[in-house]
């Protein structure tokens, strides 16, 4: 119409600071916790004096359809529903973020929270119309910035990508090839892919543009490992590989070293086991081999270190070894120590690397050894009934153990410990789902910076001491307060109450036409009842 005006643009909506939670006085780390439709955002405080109602931050009912999930970097939490996802974030959980994708199954975000990958697939075979499998979203701007089909209509659901760590790429496998992607203008790179004939698996390099694949045996070609930089497409690393019946890769934490683990059949009845350490940040890349005797059933690398952490044997009492890739300071793949006939099934180790859990989960019951690898001793050993999980906090000073109903219907709940193994916080709750730690974003400090706080960490602990202490003192006596500001808001209701007696007597006494209010003229009467309650009368015999 001619009249028309377009309506004016929407006011801009102030987000706040979504790192609020890091400015916490006391330096403390939140968590989420879903039972039945409630989901709860809590701080984990341990001090003696602490209250459940200091620690909520956040309550809602029927928050998620299925569940939650943070961000790398514990920016924004994401809930699911059946239009597709919400962000989350800010003091107050506000909203921060809407991407519309029907159905969503399962969503990733790339390690610096640029962008969101959202993933559906049909509930039954056969449903499969014309429907994007992937969309790529901008998290800031909410923009839809790919979509992705279903081309291998063999499998149900769509190839997940991986990121390489600064968010400039991802890529996903094809039959021949892995097809790496642009992140600036979401095409494949250069517009060819990375061939690699029969690529089983691959996987980033947690801090460098690089990625370590696993091809198999092909014609006449042998398997193989290769180590490939990106964009440049480089080969930095090949290993080949002989009478190989399965292979798995796995990046250090900060991408220092990568292990392969080899198995590799011999015989029909007899397989052998080695463990290929690619050290990714000396001169030529030099590869070790370590020779396993046993089954290798467990793997981890200690986060902030050069230690790894081997499982082998046969369960389900197995063997658990450590060894570090450093003898006197210098490269040489060294044995620790071996704990033999341990029933252990995972491998759990500190973000901050030194203490790990040894744990039996589910089928073992939760059997829980805290052990410190520095004294390479047991700190303790617990267990927590038909344990089903277990999450270290992003400090490494707490792990929390629980028992979720998606894999067991009794004994829901969660306990958090503390990393030498000391039982902190039981909750048990029916339905119970979900506990996920929020994340902190990298530390800013350098590692020279860090090197530097622990060498005066004495000094730095004398104060924290200082303040537990107080803490501490203030938790004691906190009946004694407690019963002295009750005694106050009683003798402040008293002063009250005679205040207003004294302001109402000469209404009373135009009332009662006589001063009533003088004890003089009352005499004092005491009288003395007696009631005879029970009475039995007894005969004593006489000699």
């Amino acid at each position: 119409p001619s009249g028309y005006a377009p309506p004016p643009p929407p006011e801009p909506t102030e987000r706040g600071n979504l790192r609020q939670w890091l400015l916490d006085a006391k330096s403390r780390d939140q968590y989420v916790i879903r039972y039945g439709d409630e989901s709860e955002v809590l701080w984990n405080d341990p001090a003696p004096d602490a209250k459940d109602k200091d620690k909520e931050v956040h309550r809602r009912k029927k928050w998620t359809d299925t569940g939650h999930m943070w961000s790398p970097h514990g920016t924004y939490i994401a809930t699911f529903h059946r239009p597709g996802i919400r962000l989350w974030g800010g003091e107050k959980f506000e909203a921060a973020g809407r991407f519309m994708h029907n159905n969503v199954k399962r969503i990733e975000f790339s390690p610096r929270e640029t962008f969101v990958v959202t993933y559906t697939w049909p509930d039954r075979p056969g449903d499969a119309d014309d429907y994007d499998a992937a969309i790529v979203w901008d998290v800031r701007t909410g923009e839809k910035k790919r979509a992705f089909k279903n081309d291998e209509r063999s499998k149900e659901t769509v190839e997940p990508f991986k990121w390489s760590s600064d968010d400039q790429y991802f890529a996903k496998m094809t039959e021949d090839a892995i097809q790496v992607y642009s992140s600036l203008d979401m095409k494949v790179l250069d517009k060819k892919s990375f061939k690699f004939p029969g690529v089983r698996d691959f996987c980033w390099s947690p801090t460098q543009s690089c990625f370590a694949a696993y091809v198999p045996s092909f014609e006449q070609s042998p398997a193989r490992v290769v180590v490939t930089e990106v964009p440049s497409r480089k080969e930095l690393k090949q290993k080949n590989l002989v009478n190989i019946s399965d292979v798995n890769m796995q990046w250090h934490p900060d991408g220092t070293y990568l292990c392969v683990k080899v198995d590799r059949q011999k015989s029909k009845k007899t397989t052998t086991f080695s463990l290929e350490m690619f050290r990714m940040k000396d001169k030529d890349i030099p590869i070790e081999v370590l020779e396993i005797p046993t089954n290798v059933l467990g793997f981890a690398w200690e986060p902030k270190g050069h230690r790894f952490c081997l499982l082998h044997g046969d369960p389900p009492r197995v063997d658990v070894s450590f060894y570090t890739m450093l003898k006197e300071g210098k490269p040489m793949v060294t044995h620790l120590k071996t704990l033999e006939k341990k029933t252990v099934n995972e491998i759990y180790w500190s973000p901050a690397g030194h203490h790990v859990v040894l744990a039996g989960m589910k089928n073992l019951n939760g059997v829980l050894n805290f052990f410190d690898v520095d004294a390479l001793e047991s700190m303790s050993e617990d267990e927590h009934f038909m344990c089903t999980d277990l999450e270290w906090d992003p400090t490494g000073r707490y792990v929390t153990t629980y028992v979720s109903a998606f894999r067991q219907p009794m004994e829901n709940g969660f306990t958090i410990w503390n990393f030498a193994g000391k039982r902190l916080h039981v909750v048990n709750r029916d339905k119970f789902f979900q506990f996920i730690w929020r994340p902190r974003p990298p530390s800013l400090l350098t590692n020279k910076q860090e090197r530097e706080i622990r060498k005066n960490l004495p000094e730095f602990s004398a104060k924290y001491l200082e303040e537990d202490r107080k803490a501490k003192e203030l938790a004691d006596t906190a009946h004694i307060r407690e019963k002295d500001e009750k005694r106050a808001v009683f003798n402040q209701g008293e002063d009250k109450r005679k205040k207003l007696y004294m302001e109402w007597q000469q209404e009373r006494r135009e009332i009662r036409g006589c001063v009533t209010d003088d004890e003089d003229w009352y005499e004092l009467v005491e009288e003395t009842f007696e009631e005879v309650v029970e009475s039995s009368e007894e005969v004593v015999g006489t000699v």
